[in-house]
């Protein structure tokens, strides 16, 4: 498994990250910081969060967490997945550096227990129709992780609308975060390989059973 597995986010002073599938707000510098960080890795989100977005991120590869099996055709660059721990699985075999969660509300409460990294935009503002939120149980566990500021940086009109920070925040408990990631996408891999042991013995018995009829 990657060194992180990191949910990253944005907040306002109340914890809100969206409103009516929308963020609050138009922060270019936080969008673009969202972009540089996750480009060329994994990038896993609910279902909402895909719809709200419209189509897959590009230069990333997009597993959505969804038991609709039918939400759309799975491709090389988005896939969906139906568990914690399929996702898991997909990120480890792919060939990106990290993987990265990013929404929505639900999903980041998935991960929370493996989760030993986020990156959290503090943004000075409160959104007064804010529906969707960062769990309080998150928030309240953050402050008990190490914590380093990345960035801190103004409003500036056309390009930022409020003032806001960076900070990233790391699990004293990582290690232990990290090997319940590794058992968990190992058991899921050997669920995978028993299963398609099973079928290919299944298929040989067939084909056998098959040409035994056939010389008879």
């Amino acid at each position: 498994m990657r060194q992180h597995l990191t949910s990253i986010v944005a907040i306002d002073r109340n914890g809100a990250i969206g409103c009516k599938n929308e963020l609050p707000w138009t922060i270019k510098s936080d969008m673009a910081f969202f972009r540089k960080t996750t480009m060329g890795n994994v990038v896993i989100m609910g279902r909402k969060t895909y719809q709200s977005i419209g189509s897959p991120l590009k230069g990333r590869l997009n597993l959505v967490l969804s038991h609709n099996s039918v939400l759309f055709p799975s491709t090389d660059q988005c896939r969906l997945v139906n568990s914690v721990g399929e996702a898991l699985a997909d990120a480890s075999t792919a060939k990106h550096e990290e993987s990265f969660v990013i929404g929505g509300a639900a999903t980041y409460v998935e991960f929370a227990p493996i989760v030993d990294r986020y990156l959290v935009t503090f943004v000075d503002h409160i959104a007064p129709d804010g529906d969707a939120f960062l769990a309080q149980s998150i928030r309240d566990m953050l402050p008990e992780w190490k914590a380093r500021e990345i960035a801190a940086l103004p409003a500036v009109p056309g390009q930022d609308e409020f003032a806001f920070r960076i900070v990233e925040f790391v699990a004293p408990d990582e290690d232990a975060r990290r090997q319940q990631r590794n058992e968990t996408v190992e058991a899921i891999l050997d669920k995978r390989l028993n299963a398609k042991s099973r079928k290919a013995g299944t298929r040989s018995a067939q084909a056998s059973a098959a040409q035994e009829a056939f010389f008879f």
